[in-house]
């Protein structure tokens, strides 16, 4: 066998091992990151994370305190750790990503979404032609305000000027009808806190204040 070979073998062997474990620590950090700027903001009773293959990103639960009851979501991570697959998921659009849903036992003022611009037709809104909507921009970017019923397009441009980084923003809303609150974000090495924060804060902003 042509050792020229057997030498790029064993070199690439070599690169993609400790290409493996640098990417697996970076993302073991980004999810480390992630799941501790969520709890100090959400400030959860207990939490409960599922890893859901390997370094590639967890599902986790919180219990939460009054006005909120639970917290669901899923955080999944670029593969970091794979050389030979890294550069396709790039070109695919492999990012990390952060969802999370938030629960309460009050009564929401409606349905109401942000969501930026490109993303609309992929956010899988169910009866979007019928909703109300409004075009706006945040840092040269562009984004969708809908909403069904009373009109809360106020409310969704508080939260949208309240972002520090308003360019990781994916889609927020609150659901009336299951009394829930929805963040989808592609965070940036693994911040989370800047933005979810802002959004948590002024949550109240979409409760009924006339009814429990």
């Amino acid at each position: 066998m042509n050792p020229l070979f057997i030498t790029a073998i064993v070199l690439l062997a070599v690169a993609s091992t400790g290409w493996y474990f640098l990417g697996t620590r970076k993302n073991k950090f980004i999810a480390a990151s992630m799941s501790r700027d969520l709890e100090d903001i959400l400030k959860p009773r207990t939490t409960n994370y599922v890893n859901i293959g390997g370094v590639i990103g967890y599902n986790f639960s919180y219990a939460l305190s009054a006005p909120f009851t639970n917290a669901k979501g899923t955080m999944t991570l670029s593969p970091r750790h794979s050389l030979l697959y890294l550069p396709i998921s790039m070109v695919l659009g492999v990012r990390d990503r952060f969802y999370v849903n938030i629960f309460t036992k009050k009564k929401l003022r409606g349905e109401a979404h942000l969501v930026e611009s490109r993303y609309v037709g992929r956010a899988g809104i169910e009866g979007r032609a019928s909703m109300e909507s409004k075009q706006v921009q945040k840092s040269g970017k562009n984004f969708t305000l809908l909403w069904r019923g009373e009109d809360l397009s106020g409310d969704l441009e508080k939260i949208l000027e309240s972002l520090p980084n308003p360019e990781y923003m994916r889609h927020f809303c609150a659901y009336r009808d299951n009394k829930t609150f929805f963040i989808h974000m592609r965070p940036h090495g693994g911040k989370l806190k800047g933005n979810v924060e802002a959004i948590a804060a002024r949550l109240s902003l979409f409760f009924d204040k006339g009814a429990d």
